[in-house]
């Protein structure tokens, strides 16, 4: 965390005239998906967001993203495990259509760190691995509904890519609601 904050210092501190120049942004979201399976089996995942962005042109926005997932997967008689995600990431969005416009979409990508705990059991007495702390790319698309001159409700799906892997998408992804706040 302490890294993250220093490098955004670094950024405003050698760019002085973007960081006043522009529009910022504050947004938070939440997500929550189950599925469930035969035999009382499920897998449960309950996500928030809070966003801080600088829009430096009227398209594109820096912003720095904390997330906090918490992830259980039971199976009965095989595992009950339960993973807590927190990912701070440094982002780069995209917005389409004009500034002003009742509705934006938007892409997002950037590079992040998760800090993960996993608590629980498999069959047999196992436990997983109790903490990791991996770089990953985050990537997302969605888009903000202005509801008010200051305010708009957003949906996204976004996912992060443990260590960076492709095939790991499917294993974090959310679909959220929420709201931003420009200023």
């Amino acid at each position: 965390m302490a890294k993250f904050v220093l490098a955004l210092s670094v950024f405003f501190l050698f760019l002085p005239d973007l960081a006043k120049a522009g529009l910022f942004e504050m947004g938070t979201g939440y997500s929550y998906r189950q599925s469930s399976y035969n035999g009382g089996a499920y897998t449960r995942m309950k996500a928030w967001n809070a966003s801080f962005g600088y829009f430096f042109t009227q398209d594109s926005e820096v912003e720095f993203v904390y997330q906090d997932s918490t992830t259980n997967e039971f199976v009965p008689n095989v595992q009950n495990i339960q993973y807590r995600d927190r990912v701070y990431s440094l982002n780069l969005a995209y917005h389409f259509f004009q500034e002003g416009s009742a509705v934006r979409p938007y892409v997002r990508a950037g590079v992040g760190q998760l800090n993960r705990d996993a608590t629980g059991t498999y069959s047999g007495g196992f436990s997983p691995a109790g903490r990791l702390d991996q770089v990953t790319v985050i990537g997302g698309l969605g888009f903000k509904a202005k509801i008010a001159g200051q305010f708009s409700v957003k949906a996204e799906a976004t996912s992060y890519l443990t260590g960076g892997n492709i095939s790991t998408w499917q294993d974090n992804f959310a679909l959220s609601i929420g709201g931003s706040f420009y200023f």
